[in-house]
């Protein structure tokens, strides 16, 4: 669920159109980034209708502080665990039924390291199981119903999920330079406060059909996230709290993921998911909790210090590092 960038870097650095639409949007699990500048979003700071507040949310920075408040901690020395849970639903064609595939949970565990002019790094690292649609068991192969063959699971697990924020971002979009305020929109209404986001992505796979026939879905990927988060309207103008509670959705469009080995079959996932926010990893469900401290023990905690400026992590360039090209059907 969250936004990767390629490397932890500043998002405040010139970029060409290309890298700044693959900074802004690779993909993953538990829901920190959502692709920092609001691309798409049709209001800055408060909606229409909207109570006024106390905070300025139409001024990048103070805007930005309260999301980062809300995703995770001002306070460096806490770590936040940002937890989502839901189902992988199918979507072919224009009229077809739509059909829920397998179960999702997992998990962003991060720590933020406010900088100088309003800057924040944020240390993030991911982890997500599937589960068995019927049970609710998480599984390690899966029976998939779309074409008939067992399959191995790849959870989730992203090791490394760092950037930089900046209340302005700049790049270079085909020789002109564009700055970007970071204003996603929020609702508040009768003391409920809403913060909204969503992205809309054109990508070029990591995975190339050339090479990976059975596990890319082709060439270019639609990718779009979309989240909602519900918080206290007190507990937002609350000044003192360096990191505030909230609730809420997240819902994503994306392709096949290559270990369903679907290849270039016509169709695509839609996921919808609860969100919430934990300060510590002992809140997480217990089956989720056990598996992780069994299988995946350093995906409980937050990148170190020293994992900035390394490359970041998504689920398919950890599919590419960790799997080889399945052999197409009839063929050795």
């Amino acid at each position: 669920m969250n936004f990767h960038y390629p490397m932890s870097r500043p998002l405040t650095a010139d970029l060409n159109r290309r890298n700044a639409l693959k900074t802004l949007g690779g993909l993953g699990g538990a829901g920190f980034m959502g692709a920092a500048f609001g691309a798409g979003q049709a209001h800055a700071g408060l909606t229409p209708g909207s109570d006024e507040i106390s905070i300025d949310l139409s001024d990048p920075a103070q805007n930005l502080r309260s999301y980062i408040r809300l995703q995770g901690d001002l306070d460096s020395s806490n770590v936040s665990v940002g937890y989502y849970s839901g189902t992988i639903y199918n979507v072919v064609g224009d009229w077809k039924k739509v059909t829920p595939l397998c179960g999702l949970a997992g998990i962003g565990v991060r720590r933020i390291e406010p900088q100088p002019e309003n800057k924040y790094r944020v240390f993030n690292r991911e982890l997500a199981f599937y589960s068995d649609i019927k049970t609710g068991e998480f599984v390690d192969v899966w029976d998939n119903p779309l074409n008939n063959e067992r399959v191995e699971v790849l959870p989730i697990q992203n090791k490394t999920v760092n950037a930089e924020i900046a209340p302005i971002f700049e790049f270079d979009m085909e020789g002109t330079i564009v700055r970007s305020p970071f204003n996603p929109p929020w609702e508040i209404l009768n003391g409920s406060a809403l913060a909204l986001f969503e992205v809309h992505q054109e990508l070029k796979s990591e995975l190339q059909p050339d090479e990976w026939p059975r596990e890319s879905s082709g060439e270019m990927m639609r990718i779009s996230e979309m989240f909602h988060r519900h918080c206290r309207t007190a507990d937002l103008e609350n000044q003192d709290l360096t990191s505030i509670p909230y609730v809420g959705t997240w819902m994503r469009l994306a392709p096949y993921l290559p270990w369903m080995l679907m290849g270039q079959t016509e169709g695509h996932l839609y996921y919808r998911c609860s969100m919430h926010k934990f300060t510590s990893i002992e809140q997480l469900p217990k089956a989720f909790l056990a598996k992780a401290e069994k299988e995946y023990p350093d995906f409980l905690e937050a990148p170190k210090q020293e994992s900035w400026g390394t490359p970041n992590n998504s689920s398919f360039n950890v599919y590419k590092e960790t799997r080889s090209p399945m052999a197409v059907k009839g063929q050795s």
